[in-house]
């Protein structure tokens, strides 16, 4: 499957891996991880930000492991996951190519 991580820190990413990060994002709940969305990668309406967009190809499984799924947005538009940084790490990161 393939994931997006929108960020400001690409070059640091792409030359050290990621690493974790520890926020709430708006929940009320503490999440420890990197933040990655599915489907397609997010704009600042949807809770991304940054200049960049950092791209994965990860196992189904791995992402669903993590998946953050809220039960009251039926609505929602995307599909999200907190995946620890020592996993994604694991899978080579390129920046997205809106034309892929």
């Amino acid at each position: 499957m393939k994931v997006f991580h929108q960020t400001f820190h690409s070059a640091v990413i792409l030359r050290e891996g990621f690493k974790d990060a520890e926020a709430a994002y708006e929940t009320g709940q503490m999440f420890k991880g990197v933040w990655v969305s599915a489907d397609a990668p997010l704009d600042i309406n949807g809770g991304a930000d940054g200049d960049v967009v950092l791209c994965l190809e990860i196992p189904d499984s791995l992402f669903e492991k993590y998946e953050w799924v809220e039960e009251d947005l039926e609505c929602r538009m995307y599909r999200e996951s907190f995946i620890p940084a020592a996993e994604l790490n694991r899978y080579p990161v390129q920046i997205w190519n809106e034309e892929e």
